[in-house]
């Protein structure tokens, strides 16, 4: 008994906590948009029972017309209350149709959807990279996509019928009481079951696709991987297709009959209240028909007895029936808050430390070991230096954590232990937009932006584009001979994504993401394997030009080319999560290390 107390009390607290969020947000976002749009709907709630009674008055006033013998004219009372039937009638049209449905429910609807969009991707920029590289994180973040453009619309939308609903049973109450208390009471109380019921059924509509099951996950792993362009490609070339969408069935057909049993339950259910509310409607009218044949009850009041016993009825059957849309609405509005709501992981200190200037930096890791959330150590008591106008690169195995040396000098996470300094000051008392002003970078998986050229290379960049550095990068970077025989030059739309997009190829791409970093011109540029789908001729140009344009600035490169990595200042070996040689090429060599091993090895595929 208890259990099920607390199942009808959870999802009417969940609820109600998400409908005071939602209100807040559409309240905080267009607050005369929202009060016309719910006022418009209490306006029309009311118009309807008002019209009821008009109406007993319109039969009561011509029956007493027709026992008087009056037929030569018509009564100029019975001309007025037909006048107001009407007239309500077309106020009700009017607020209802023309205000309520059509102009607020589009103008709150449109300016709604606008704005959950831009606050929910403006909260995924400033998520921390933890987050981002979390699948549990990554898992609420699809699903909140999936539903936030028209799930939280729906909820208010279905808060505006709850509301009508509850205005108008609440005038209909009112009405019935004349008639005898117990009648509005007894009808309230045959709909009480079915809450219960809708709240049992909207969670079940929601665990098919939306819950946290394990199966589901699988579920929306498969609706990206199949329709993801390389993956496609991919199934084509080792016939895998029919595999994966068998296996995409089985999941679609576990869900399913998971579910199907409860609803079949939840229907054998409904016909029980269904039964006894249409037996106790029709005794309630039937036992006041013997006081119209009495004469104790006029033949007006007694048609808006029946019309408010099934206004009542199917109000508070109504509001049962859009709390429950609402709450199944409110189970999805529930993963656009869950991510409005993720905390900060990295955070800035109260008053943080500014530079004076944007110069290549001095960095040092003092003692530093860090382990990704829930993993083991992945950098071990590492120390290094690197000085302002150093060209630095770092060399070793996949997974040795190189990549993470560069994420933490980005601070897209904290150390675990040890220190990170900038100028000699711990990272975590800088300003972490000042620091971004510090840097460049490019890495490996690079964004591919369906822009026009000259978009793509001076994105990021405050100051207004200048094109003739627009293409004096692009020269810098291999891109200019390519980006000349497009059809509009630096004008030119790229990518598939919109009308007369222009495709790269990878190399090209990639030229463009260095040509990004040119023009930037950032006091420290970090390359993560910026040349891995350019050819060496191209490589070799470009490095060319980055010592050129770096010899007073900072560059952190990260490589298995070796190529790339001979002329740096100094070359740092990561093995195992730790940095065990550091020198010159020259010196590394002479070291006959891991470093010359590894050189040794890939000089032999060019020989």
């Amino acid at each position: 008994m208890i259990t099920k107390k607390r199942d009808v009390i959870r999802p009417i607290k969940q609820t109600l906590f998400n409908l005071k969020r939602m209100l807040t947000l559409a309240w905080t976002m267009d607050r005369t948009i929202m009060l016309g749009y719910y006022l418009t709907t209490i306006i029309a709630a009311v118009a309807a029972i008002v019209v009821s009674i008009i109406l007993k008055f319109l039969v009561d006033d011509l029956i007493v017309s027709q026992n008087l013998g009056i037929a030569k004219s018509i009564p100029t009372i019975v001309i007025i209350v037909l006048g107001a039937r009407y007239l309500m009638g077309l106020i009700s049209e009017i607020t209802v149709f023309g205000l309520n449905q059509v102009y607020f429910d589009y103008l709150f609807r449109y300016k709604l959807q606008n704005y959950i969009n831009y606050s929910f991707y403006q909260k995924l920029t400033n998520l921390d990279i933890a987050q981002l590289e979390d699948p549990d994180t990554q898992n609420l973040i699809a699903k909140a996509k999936d539903t936030m453009t028209w799930r939280p619309p729906d909820f208010l939308r279905s808060f505006s019928y709850f509301l009508s609903s509850v205005v108008t049973l609440i005038a209909a109450f009112i009405v019935l009481l004349p008639f005898g208390w117990w009648i509005p009471v007894s009808i309230t109380l045959l709909n009480i079951p079915f809450l219960y019921l809708r709240a049992k059924f909207g969670s079940i509509q929601w665990s098919l696709y939306g819950s946290g099951a394990p199966e589901v996950k699988k579920l929306w792993y498969f609706t990206w991987l199949l329709s993801t362009e390389t993956a496609i490609k991919e199934m084509r070339i080792f016939k895998s297709t029919a595999v994966l969408l068998e296996k995409f069935k089985e999941v679609q057909k576990y869900l399913f009959d998971l579910n199907s049993g409860p609803i079949k339950s939840y229907l054998k259910i409904l016909l029980v209240p269904s039964f006894f509310e249409a037996v106790v409607m029709f005794s309630l009218a039937y036992f006041k028909l013997g006081d119209v044949t009495r004469g104790i009850l006029s033949v007006g009041s007694f048609t808006l007895l029946v019309n408010m016993i099934d206004t009542l009825n199917g109000n508070v059957g109504g509001a049962v029936i859009n709390f429950g849309e609402i709450y199944t609405h409110s189970l999805y509005v529930d993963h656009y808050f869950q991510v409005m709501e993720l905390p900060k992981l990295v955070k800035e200190i109260e008053n943080p430390i500014t530079f004076k200037k944007l110069a290549p930096p001095r960095i040092e890791f003092k003692n530093v070991s860090f382990a990704y959330p829930n993993g083991s150590l992945v950098l071990k008591n590492i120390s290094f230096v690197i000085n302002p106008g150093e060209n630095i690169a770092f060399v070793g195995d996949n997974g040795a954590g190189k990549s993470t040396i560069i994420k933490l000098i980005c601070r897209f996470y904290d150390v675990t232990d040890g220190e990170v300094l900038v100028n000699r000051v711990n990272i975590k008392k800088i300003k972490l937009s000042q620091w971004y002003g510090f840097l460049g970078t490019l890495f490996q998986d690079f964004v591919q932006y369906h822009f026009t050229v000259k978009d793509n290379i001076s994105l990021g960049s405050s100051r207004k584009q200048n094109i003739i550095k627009i293409r004096e990068a692009a020269k810098k970077a291999g891109a200019l001979e390519f980006i000349e025989k497009l059809p509009q030059g630096f004008d030119t739309m790229l990518g598939r994504e919109f009308e007369e997009g222009k495709e790269l190829s990878i190399g090209q791409w990639q030229k463009l993401a260095i040509a990004r970093a040119f023009y930037e011109e950032a006091p420290l540029l970090i390359l993560d394997e910026p040349t891995s789908a350019i050819d060496a001729e191209s490589e070799y140009e470009i490095f060319n030009n980055l010592s050129k344009t770096y010899k007073n600035k900072s560059l952190i490169l990260v490589s298995h080319r070796f190529s790339t990595v001979r002329n740096a200042d100094m070359v740092f070996v990561v093995q195992d999560g730790q940095i065990t040689e550091n020198g010159t090429h020259e010196d590394l060599l002479k070291l006959n290390g891991k470093y010359a091993r590894m050189f040794t090895v890939q000089a032999k595929g060019y020989s």
